[in-house]
């Protein structure tokens, strides 16, 4: 124990001489992934490249199904196995690990479409042939269920792939299948029940304890590093089986006779949600939020009814008085929640919280030993949350958003604590009065309060929350946050009043020059032609996404160039997209639909590469350019992007919803480009080897 201590601490010593090449099992799941482009990935893979960090092993892949690897284990075939559940029986044949990789749930599968097997009566699987996978924990776990629960059933042993298995359940081979919370397709398969969970481990040969011995401390620390990374591997690739797809008998009934879910919500909040003025109907983020939720409940339409208030608090009011089923949004702690006798939803929303300052104030306002925080009046979020995270901060309330940055302007009040996605609204405000924005280094989650005693409503919101990916919430902040920005020509006539007037004086200086013929009036026309065509440049935002253009594009790039060649950074990369299928959209569903698939598209976008400058640059094409911390990170934000466009397609019916869109990534090389126009050329290219790559990928799926 004290030599594992000391190796967690100081982790295993690794010299080139040192390291050892590890067979390891390769079998087709969620735990090792082989794209199109045959780029491993997986919830194994990614445990053992983090082991390999702290082990130096380099590994060989031996491929084959699970139950065979599991038999080449025991006889030294192959060093190691992931996914394997603890048995005594196991333990007397192979090495375990002390620290289990993971916990999984397994669940029984029918086809969904057939109908004779139904989860509200679980007798209907007696006499049904059921599929597990041979020598797999699930085998006994299925039949102690069965036992438990009266069922009597045919249980298959098969040593396939589970995608062979679930060929066989589809192909009316089978009439059900016991599998992980991985393998749940829900435009294929239906989960019935669960049946159990068990920890699952890394195993070892018997015939190598020296690898048992490095994988140990490498595990703890790995632990150490990240006391959640299991269930962060968890989510990333097994937290996929559709359960929270599925409404059960009780919350469908307690919809038929309920009606609509009536979301009471805050008025006046965008990015979040507003009322649109002129057409009286919810926009924001949740507006996006529920649209998706309503239509992938698989086996129930879920109708919502928003209802807007002026402020939080009387949305929290109108909850308590029955009027409304829950309201939106809500930052409460289990204390407080407890106090005013509601109950709190998993998170829907994340939002950074900002410190809007006078600017003078800006690198000296945490040293200050008292801080007093302008509130608005209404806004129970912004108060507990204070209490919760600044409780020595000193709090004064003002009637809105406005008065509160006046009164920081005027020295009543140091700060105003603001949404990273509400700043855009301010920030023109924040530049009349001399404020800037500084980080918290704090975040605020949003959620659903639902008052205490609803218990159906609670698990059918449970689900609605489970159902949304964080992928459709962030870009929809995104979207609306520069949304609420936009003018009125009005608007925009009164502050530019004097660049509009100059530009008017400066036609009217033309017509005197043609009359006069004036050489020192033609200079000024000049000048005010200069004015015109600084207005024009102004346009430098696209209509349909609300991103730059490829005006913008251009100067933006002269300008990072200018920095490059100044010596400043050299940290650059360039990513070019292609929504693929734009054109069929257009022709078979019309324009409005393909310009939804633009905005879509546009919205992932921004969302992946949120710290990236996004552009428009064509019809169907966007470019990022990625400087920073997404250059640092760009390995796993194309992962992301490549994974979480897969998990969109796959949920979303409509296929102006669905994303097809081809990726290329150059990153700047000195001496390979003469400038980042040769990046761009780069990108370009390999972006049309990857939409290649997609289209060969379809074609052979049809």
């Amino acid at each position: 124990m004290c030599v594992l201590l000391v190796m967690v601490f100081f982790g295993p010593s690794i010299t080139h001489a040192d390291q050892k090449t590890v067979r390891v099992g390769w079998y087709e799941s969620p735990f090792n992934i082989i794209d199109e482009s045959g780029r491993r990935s997986g919830y194994a893979y990614e445990y053992q490249r983090k082991i390999a960090a702290y082990t130096g092993w380099e590994y060989e892949y031996v491929d084959g199904t699970w139950s065979e690897l599991l038999e080449m284990l025991t006889k030294g075939e192959i060093d190691l196995l992931s996914d394997v559940s603890y048995t005594k029986e196991r333990s007397e044949k192979i090495l375990f690990s002390s620290v289990p990789m993971g916990q999984e749930t397994y669940f029984i599968y029918k086809d969904a479409k057939n109908n004779d097997i139904r989860a509200d009566n679980l007798s209907t699987l007696n006499g049904k042939r059921i599929g597990v996978t041979k020598n797999s924990i699930q085998t006994g776990i299925f039949r102690q269920w069965a036992d438990q629960h009266g069922i009597t059933a045919e249980l298959v042993e098969m040593d396939i792939s589970d995608n062979d298995s679930i060929l066989m359940l589809l192909n009316g081979e089978l009439d059900a299948f016991v599998s992980l919370d991985s393998y749940g397709d829900v435009n294929l398969l239906t989960p019935v029940t669960t049946i159990g969970s068990s920890e699952f481990y890394f195993a070892v040969s018997p015939t190598r304890q020296d690898l048992l011995y490095e994988l140990e401390p490498a595990l703890l620390a790995i632990q150490a590093e990240d006391h959640y990374y299991s269930e962060h591997l968890y989510d990333k690739y097994l937290d996929r089986s559709g359960a929270e797809r599925y409404l059960n008998p009780a919350e469908i009934s307690w919809l038929a006779d309920h009606g609509p879910i009536r979301v009471g919500y805050q008025d006046n909040y965008l990015a979040f949600c507003a009322c649109d003025p002129k057409t009286g109907e919810l926009t924001g983020a949740l507006s996006d939020y529920l649209n998706y939720a309503s239509k992938n409940i698989n086996n129930a339409e879920l109708v919502f009814e928003p209802v807007a208030y002026p402020t939080a608090d009387a949305a929290m009011t109108a909850l308590k008085n029955g009027e409304i089923d829950c309201m939106f949004p809500a930052n409460l702690t289990d204390y407080d929640s407890e106090n005013m006798h509601v109950v709190i939803s998993q998170s829907m929303m994340n939002t950074e919280m900002l410190a809007v300052v006078r600017s003078a104030d800006q690198h000296s306002f945490f040293q200050q030993e008292t801080v007093t925080v302008a509130v608005n009046e209404g806004n129970p979020n912004y108060d507990l949350f204070l209490k919760e995270h600044f409780p020595d901060w000193n709090t004064v309330h003002f009637v809105d958003t406005p008065a509160c940055l006046k009164a920081v302007s005027e020295g009543k009040a140091d700060c105003v604590i603001v949404s990273n996605y509400r700043y855009n609204n301010i920030a023109d405000i924040c530049d009349d009065l001399k404020l800037t924005a500084v980080s918290t280094g704090v975040d605020m989650d949003y959620s659903f309060a639902i008052k205490e005693g609803n218990t159906i409503l609670y698990s059918i919101m449970a689900k609605v929350t489970g159902v949304v990916p964080d992928s459709i919430t962030h870009s929809a902040l995104n979207f609306y946050a520069t949304e609420d920005t936009k003018v009125t020509f009005g608007e925009f006539v009164r502050d530019n009043l004097g660049i509009i007037m100059s530009v008017v004086s400066a036609v009217l200086l033309l017509f005197l020059i043609l009359s006069i013929r004036n050489v020192r009036l033609v200079r000024k026309t000049l000048k005010g032609k200069e004015q015109i065509k600084d207005l024009n440049l102004r346009a430098n935002y696209d209509a349909l996404t609300s991103v730059r253009n490829k005006g913008a594009f251009t100067e933006y790039i002269e300008n990072v160039q200018t920095r490059v060649n100044n010596g400043e950074t050299d940290s650059v990369a360039i990513c070019i997209f292609d929504c693929n299928d734009l054109k069929k959209i257009n022709d078979v569903y019309g324009h409005e639909k393909g310009d939804e698939y633009i905005k879509n598209a546009c919205h992932f976008i921004c969302t992946t590469f949120r710290r990236s400058a996004v552009f428009r640059i064509g019809g169907d094409e966007f470019a990022a350019v990625l400087m920073n911390e997404d250059f640092l990170n760009r390995d796993n934000l194309t992962d992301t992007f490549s994974n979480e466009q897969i998990a969109i397609s796959e949920a979303a019916v409509d296929p102006w919803n669905k994303l097809h869109i081809a990726m290329g990534l150059a990153i700047y090389t000195p001496g390979k480009d003469s400038s980042l126009n040769d990046t761009i050329s780069r990108a370009d290219d390999l972006m049309y080897e990857n939409k290649k790559i997609l289209k060969e990928a379809t074609e052979a799926k049809q």
